[in-house]
């Protein structure tokens, strides 16, 4: 078998708190951390890699249990989506003073980051997602309790419109968001089923939202959801584990009719308080893993990652990170832009410490960041991990990909019938960015996207075009 990646564990501040999330906060090409939790724990970030602690804000009850990261007013910064308590008008986003889009605001002064209301829950915010679900172009956000499912749609002006979108099949706790149909649309994941986006104007009528069942049967109550396209079929997938009790890790996939029979693979048997779900390519070699994290009080705590070894989300090796520290609601990202993968998390709230898993394999690959593709809009491409100040060209086709061939320059080339989109020098952090505006007659077309630069690999990414 191929061998493991190698992991440390660092502790970054002695914190904890239900929500986690990542980030660029400050906009310098690295990706920061947000954690809240109590009034003690408080709503803080933490700036990479000083880990400079900067106190955004203190709940009125406690910021639980689960958070986004988004730009929510549309001026080019990440805001923070967080609800806080279970009553009133307890779903909350801040501000990020940031404006890549013009101003002069600072991250680092807590004070400046101003809290705005969306709505009420009715109960404890259970969890949290983000989406343009109407595209209109402003960010919504879909929230449940125990009991209720809501979409909060933007309005003009920073106006909320609230929306019951069911009451059934949710479960205890557990949310997802994705493009389950392929239509562009993001849809939602509940408790064994799927919800349809009736898409644009029609999806403030939640009569519109139409249910299909992906597993009536084997999902526990309290589960953790995912979208991803576990085997990279170019159809998303779905992933559930149960966070508080004990049910397999599994993903369920479809043969092209997502509202037919979905074929369910069995990753974990009997995973216990599986709290951390995510999907990621932590070793590199193009497949899409599996990071199970379980809390401090499962009866196996820790992290394990399941490598996907035949490319089909069927054959899984099994690595044992940590078998000591558990942790809840863990986030995995890029730390530092250097191209692999790490995750980060702390236990539930009151159980510090705030805790990285460093992922230590070399770092010679670029990595390619590409936004949803709509007509007429334009869109971002960001390069990271890329050697500071070097000249780094953006290839773009819509015809496919061949086999990699090399370029003799210590790099290889995987496109056929390239374009050059454009080229630009990274910044000292080894980030540049690109743009792409795809013409109406692009409306879904495929568009493969490749970076280059002398003695670095880069990836292949392909969009989409809505």
């Amino acid at each position: 078998m191929p061998a493991q990646v190698p992991f440390r564990v660092v502790t970054i501040a002695n914190n904890a708190g239900d929500v986690k999330l990542a980030g660029d906060i400050d906009l310098d090409g690295t990706a920061d951390l947000v954690l809240g939790g109590s009034p003690q724990e408080g709503l803080y970030w933490y700036q990479y890699p000083s880990w400079t602690a900067t106190r955004i804000a203190t709940p009125a009850t406690e910021f639980t249990t689960d958070g986004e990261l988004g730009d929510v007013d549309g001026d080019g910064d990440l805001d923070i989506v967080v609800p806080d308590g279970p009553s009133g008008n307890n779903l909350l986003w801040f501000d990020n003073p940031t404006r890549r889009n013009g101003g002069s605001g600072n991250p680092f002064v807590g004070s400046q980051w101003t809290q705005r209301v969306i709505g009420a829950i009715g109960s404890w915010g259970k969890d949290v997602e983000i989406g343009d679900f109407d595209r209109d172009g402003r960010r919504d956000v879909a929230a449940r309790s125990n009991s209720d499912l809501w979409i909060f749609f933007q309005d003009a002006g920073g106006a909320w419109t609230r929306r019951l979108l069911t009451r059934s099949a949710l479960g205890q706790e557990g949310l997802a968001s994705g493009d389950i149909d392929g239509d562009g649309d993001p849809d939602l994941v509940v408790h064994g089923r799927w919800l349809r986006n009736p898409g644009a104007a029609l999806a403030r009528d939640a009569t519109q939202w139409s249910v299909h069942v992906i597993d009536a049967i084997n999902v526990d109550a309290a589960f953790k959801a995912l979208v991803a396209d576990v085997d990279r079929d170019g159809r998303n997938d779905v992933l559930y584990s149960s966070s508080e009790n004990t049910a397999d890790v599994a993903w369920y996939s479809h043969a092209g009719a997502p509202t037919g029979t979905w074929r369910r693979s069995v990753i974990v048997p009997a995973a216990n308080r599986a709290h951390t779900l995510q999907v990621a390519d932590i070793d590199g070699d193009g497949d899409h893993d599996v990071v199970v994290g379980h809390m401090h009080t499962s009866s196996t705590p820790g992290v394990r990652i399941y490598y996907d070894r035949n490319g089909l989300g069927t054959a899984w090796q099994t690595q044992l990170v940590d078998g000591t520290n558990g942790v809840h609601n863990g986030v995995v990202l890029d730390l530092g832009a250097d191209g692999d993968l790490e995750l980060v998390g702390s236990n539930w709230t009151g159980n510090p410490p705030l805790r990285v898993w460093e992922n230590l394999l070399p770092a010679t690959e670029e990595i390619l960041t590409v936004q949803t593709l709509i007509p007429g809009v334009s869109s971002g491409i960001r390069v990271t991990n890329c050697v500071p100040n070097s000249i780094v060209v953006c290839w773009v086709t819509a015809v496919g990909t061949t086999s990699p061939y090399p370029t003799g320059l210590g790099t290889t080339f995987d496109l056929a019938n390239p374009v050059i989109l454009a080229w630009g020098a990274s910044g000292p952090n080894g980030v540049v960015d690109f743009a792409i505006t795809p013409p109406p007659l692009m409306s879904r077309r495929t568009i493969w996207f490749q970076s280059m630069e002398i003695g670095h690999k880069s990836n292949v990414v392909a969009r989409r075009v809505q």
